[in-house]
């Protein structure tokens, strides 16, 4: 494993490559709207550096490269260097032939394609794959050189030692040709400088006068000449509660006090509406983004007892804007006077509380 280092060890093979790599790969993963359990084809995966942090992450991936060496290493890596806890589902390598992506069509919810689409010869062919296999409402995200790529020493070396492809990326030429794909909607990340370059007279400025000072202007026009970090998009964007963001819901219920009696269920009805843009999902791979009913309860000086105290699944996914009515049916095990706080949780995601929603206090007394 050591000799081969450099390819596995990424993005922290060396301190040359590693900032920009980190940078970009921050930038890849926020367009991305990722969520756990989610499946990410990692196209032009080489040693599956990046599939293996994507598990880590708490998604399933495809690693997919024309590499057999490549993937043989991907494999080891994965093997040698386990991620911490378990996977979501067994990664899976494919070798790639050049032109058919082996996966079924409408069956990943992302694809990243992380400094590769510049070496490949059949760009049209290569996206048109990527669009088939993409799940409605995905996502494909690329981190690419720029328009003056081939003419640098690197590449020119690259090309000249061991004939490698090295493809200036022209993102008006690739969206002409992810357009003709299918592709419904381009959209790009503005690079800006990966080292300090402001005093801190400049960061006033930018703070009190919305000001951005000339070295700032010019570093963004230099680094997206030279690199590019976009999105391609299938349709229109689909989000669910795997994805933290964009979870809010408004909960109701006719009383604030009740009465119940011990060891008995006692009978709440509620109204639910999904005020976010997201999908709530009543069901999901390991129960992940799943999105449940849930109660706190405290005793009634305000002391947490359990936090955990009860779920209760949904009858069904819930779109955006929709309201639901469900009646929950709790049991307290030991009298006394206590305050259940209902909110709602998306499984092994967050509560609807930690992202700024607003749980309903209810005052039961239980003889």
């Amino acid at each position: 494993m050591s000799n081969h280092f450099p390819l596995t060890g990424k993005p922290f093979s060396d301190f040359i490559t590693a900032p920009d790599t980190c940078y970009k790969i921050g930038l890849i993963l926020a367009g991305l709207k990722l969520g756990r359990a989610m499946k990410v084809l990692d196209f032009g995966a080489g040693t599956c550096w990046l599939s293996r942090y994507l598990n880590q992450l708490g998604c399933s991936t495809i690693s997919v490269d024309p590499s057999e060496t490549a993937i043989s290493l991907g494999k080891k890596l994965f093997n040698d260097f386990p991620i911490l806890g378990e996977f979501i589902e067994e990664p899976e390598f494919l070798l790639f032939d050049g032109h058919r992506i082996e996966v079924p069509s409408n069956s990943v919810d992302r694809c990243i394609c992380f400094d590769t689409l510049h070496h490949v010869p059949n760009q049209g062919e290569v996206l048109s794959e990527i669009f088939r296999v993409l799940k409605p409402g995905g996502i494909a995200g690329f981190s690419e050189p720029g328009r003056i790529h081939s003419r640098q020493s690197h590449s020119q070396s690259e090309m000249r030692n061991y004939g490698v492809l090295e493809n200036d990326i022209f993102l008006e030429e690739i969206w002409e040709i992810a357009h003709a794909a299918g592709f419904s909607e381009i959209r790009i990340t503005p690079l800006c400088t990966k080292e300090p370059v402001l005093s801190l007279e400049n960061y006033l400025e930018v703070i009190r006068e919305n000001e951005i000072p000339e070295i700032v202007r010019t570093n963004i026009v230099d680094n997206m000449y030279s690199s590019v970090v976009f999105f391609l998009q299938k349709g229109r964007l689909i989000l669910d509660s795997r994805i933290p963001q964009d979870l809010s819901c408004e909960i109701s219920a006719r009383q604030n006090e009740l009465n119940a009696r011990t060891g008995e269920p006692l009978k709440i009805g509620l109204v639910i509406k999904n005020t976010g843009k997201s999908r709530w999902l009543a069901s999901n791979i390991k129960d992940i983004g799943k999105v449940r009913i849930g109660i706190h309860q405290y005793d009634s000086a305000g002391s947490l007892i359990d936090f955990n105290f009860y779920r209760c699944d949904l009858d069904g996914d819930v779109e955006p804007g929709k309201r639901i009515k469900k009646v929950i049916y709790p049991v307290f095990d030991k009298p006394g006077r206590y305050r259940a706080a209902i909110d709602l949780v998306s499984e092994f995601v967050a509560w609807f509380e930690t992202l700024g929603g607003k749980p309903i206090n209810i005052h039961i007394s239980v003889e």
